[in-house]
């Protein structure tokens, strides 16, 4: 089915808006309801959780709505039949138009127009209030009262204070309005315009929501200037839409860094995890979301071991929190350091930073926390000795799964049991093994300068190198099921192989550790339609007795996932199906509204339809926002080596991208603009403007990207 030709667009089951770190998410009508995943979000905080319109004692009946970028929405309602003490007011005779934007804080114009014969009088209530539950609590269902919320009404100024204080924690939010002579009644939570309307006049009220932010409160980081995509495909519309969501998740650090923070509504804070891995996705877009990352990832590395907050010294953030639980210390999230692929990652960004802009002074500032990860890896990721990466949490509310599939039901055997921990997930070791070449490269160049720092004496480069060799052999002998012929999801605590079959092997090819034999046969298999959805690849096959496509990650397909095996089948040469899963995950994209790509979507095969939302997705997301970006980097070939002043190419456009033309890619302050056409069955560069920096054809062998080492 092909949803760009016919037109037909998916929405989500909720209205996300976002703007720095602030969200509201609402009905697709615009109401706001407590039961619900709605609410006007500051500092992990609900501070709006009703806002409801209503006619005489009746909802609205919905008849448009319409999207303007991520902060502004407009809709268009009419009233059902009413009966008042006044008489009968037929279907249809009043017109609400509703106007709403994000800011710093929300504005809501709402505008009601009366086309009956006569003057009617109807009252209208907005129905507003806030219960100050922390975002957790939202997302679980799960609320405790909270009986110390004060409610200040100012009636002669048309406004009224929504207040909590508890202990640390003091949250505030102003309403105000302005409905010209109308005098609104203010009746616990509801506020009431009693309205004599003429004929088709209008009547307009003005609601200002002023949330009481805090103080150094994140804010929207301007980027710089965007690379320009030009092509007549599927790509064109998911590449635009995905490069605002990352701009609009984009949050300063400090002075001028900037890292994406994870998505809307949930995820706007630093996630270690997600803010490196869209700044590795998204090298394409400027190496100045690494350089933020970096910087604010490791400005929060563990120093001493906390097993409430799962620290260890050298680890990494997962999360941090500023809600009332962070706060009060109920939940470890003050950061919480329960992700054991950070670290790893963290070293890989590292590596990507340097290749991208061949900043000397830039890693230098953070190769000692990188090696000071790379030993935490080594020492305490590693519990057993073995050499691999496995987790378990210490802490009472710690996360049973640290990998990037971190949903307690995640791991699953084949039988569909939850399997034990220690878990050490294939994926991790990708990571490790990854990290082990970047860090051998970057040990070994910088280890020439005479005048580096003695920290950096912590490791050889050639010692890396060997170890990267040993767990290569390692997981091949460990992981590979010679029956499934196929790569296990993770071993168990019993060091039993976790034989479900998964999409976590395609991080492998990502992190070029399998031989070619083990590369092909898992690119085969990931094709299957056990796995292979048609709209991208599903995290647990169906075959599983535990799959359930409508389910976080036991199903469902997450498109920064199946990208990422995309670049992994590319790096081994297996274009085809490479190209498949770039062209589903597209046409996925182009089927939801606004072109838009979530953070997943249900696992459900393509013959039954357009791809279904998942409910609590974040959308934008920014893995999810990455995809199309890293596509292009795909389609290029490109592998960039700037410490040598130069870059690689290896373009090749599929069947379905006959031309592609890339402007403003950004290299430190080197910069290329170039155009690329499939002619037959070759692809060829028609256009290449350089300034700074040398074009090498070919695909080098490199620790992420290019050919495997």
């Amino acid at each position: 089915m092909d949803s760009r030709g016919s037109g037909i667009r998916v929405p989500h089951p909720v209205e996300i808006f976002h703007a720095g770190n602030t969200a509201l998410t609402c009905g697709l009508d615009g109401q706001i309801m407590a039961n619900e995943l709605h609410g006007y979000f500051v500092a992990d905080t609900r501070v709006l959780s009703t806002y409801r319109i209503s006619v005489s004692g009746h909802m609205f009946q919905l008849l448009s709505r319409s999207r303007t970028g991520q902060t502004e929405a407009h809709w268009e309602f009419q009233n059902p039949s009413l009966r008042t003490t006044f008489g009968e007011i037929e279907e249809g005779s009043l017109l609400l138009s509703l106007s709403r934007k994000l800011e710093d804080r929300l504005y809501d114009h709402l505008r009601l127009i009366s086309f009956a014969r006569e003057r009617i009088r109807i009252r209208m209530v907005l129905q507003i209030d806030s219960d100050f539950s922390d975002i957790f609590e939202v997302k679980e269902g799960s609320f405790r009262p909270r009986l110390n919320i004060t409610r200040a009404i100012f009636a002669r100024e048309g406004r009224m204070r929504l207040a909590y204080d508890q202990a640390a924690c003091h949250r505030q939010v102003d309403v105000r309005f302005k409905a010209g002579k109308a005098v609104p009644a203010f009746v616990g939570s509801l506020i009431i315009f009693d309205l004599e309307l003429e004929p088709q006049r209008d009547w307009d009220c003005f609601v200002e929501v002023i949330p009481e932010l805090e103080k150094g409160s994140s804010s929207r980081q301007k980027t710089p200037d965007s690379i320009a995509v030009i092509c007549d495909s599927i790509l064109q519309g998911p590449f635009e839409r995905g490069q605002a969501d990352l701009q609009a998740l984009t949050i300063r650090h400090e002075q001028d860094k900037a890292y994406f923070a994870g998505g809307a509504p949930w995820f706007l804070t630093l996630f270690g995890r997600d803010s490196l891995t869209t700044a590795l996705m998204s090298g394409l877009a400027g190496e100045w979301s690494l350089r933020g990352a970096l910087a604010a990832v490791g400005a929060l590395q563990a120093t001493e071991r906390d097993d409430w907050r799962d620290a260890e010294p050298g680890k990494l953030p997962h999360e941090i929190r500023r809600g009332e639980l962070a706060l009060a210390k109920l939940i470890p999230h003050t950061p919480y350091y329960g992700a054991h692929d950070v670290p790893a990652l963290y070293c890989i960004a590292l590596w990507q930073a340097w290749r991208w802009s061949g900043d000397r002074e830039f890693v230098t500032q953070h190769l000692e926390t990188a090696e000071a990860a790379l030993a935490w890896c080594i020492e305490l990721g590693d519990r057993d000795g073995d050499g691999f990466l496995e987790y378990g949490t210490r802490s009472p509310l710690g996360y049973y799964n640290q990998s990037w599939k971190d949903a307690g039901d995640a791991i699953v055997h084949e039988t569909g049991e939850i399997a034990p921990l220690p878990l050490a997930t294939v994926e991790l070791q990708g990571y490790l093994y990854c990290a082990y070449l970047a860090m051998s490269e970057l040990v070994s160049e910088f280890r020439k300068n005479p005048n580096s720092s003695p920290s950096l004496s912590r490791f050889d480069g050639r010692e890396l190198l060997a170890r990267a060799h040993r767990l290569r052999n390692a997981v091949e002998r460990s992981y590979w099921l010679r029956s499934r012929n196929f790569y296990a999801l993770s071993l168990d605590g019993k060091k039993k192989p976790v034989a479900s079959i998964s999409s976590n092997p395609g991080h492998l090819l990502w992190c070029g550790l399998p031989s070619l034999e083990h590369a092909r046969a898992v690119a085969d298999r990931m094709m299957k339609p056990d796995l292979f959805s048609g709209w991208g690849l599903r995290t647990l096959s169906s075959h599983n007795p535990a799959y359930d496509p409508l389910l976080y990650q036991r199903g469902s397909v997450w498109p920064h996932d199946t990208l990422i095996t995309a670049a992994g089948l590319r790096r081994y040469g297996f274009l085809e199906q490479s190209d498949i899963l770039i062209r589903a995950i597209l046409e996925a994209a182009c089927s939801f509204e606004q072109e838009r790509l979530p953070e997943l979507f249900c696992g459900i095969e393509r013959a039954r339809g357009l791809p279904v939302p998942y409910r609590r997705a974040n959308s934008p997301q920014a893995w999810a926002a990455a995809v199309p970006v890293l596509a292009v980097q795909l389609f290029l070939g490109l592998v960039p080596d700037l410490p040598h002043g130069r870059c690689y190419l290896s373009p090749c456009l599929p069947d379905w991208l006959p031309n592609l033309e890339i402007s403003n890619i950004r290299f430190g302050r080197a910069t290329l603009n170039l155009s690329i056409q499939r002619r037959g069955t070759k692809t060829v560069v028609t256009r290449l403007e350089k300034d700074g920096l040398d074009i090498l054809f070919g695909s080098p062998p490199a620790p992420l990207w290019g050919a495997p080492l």
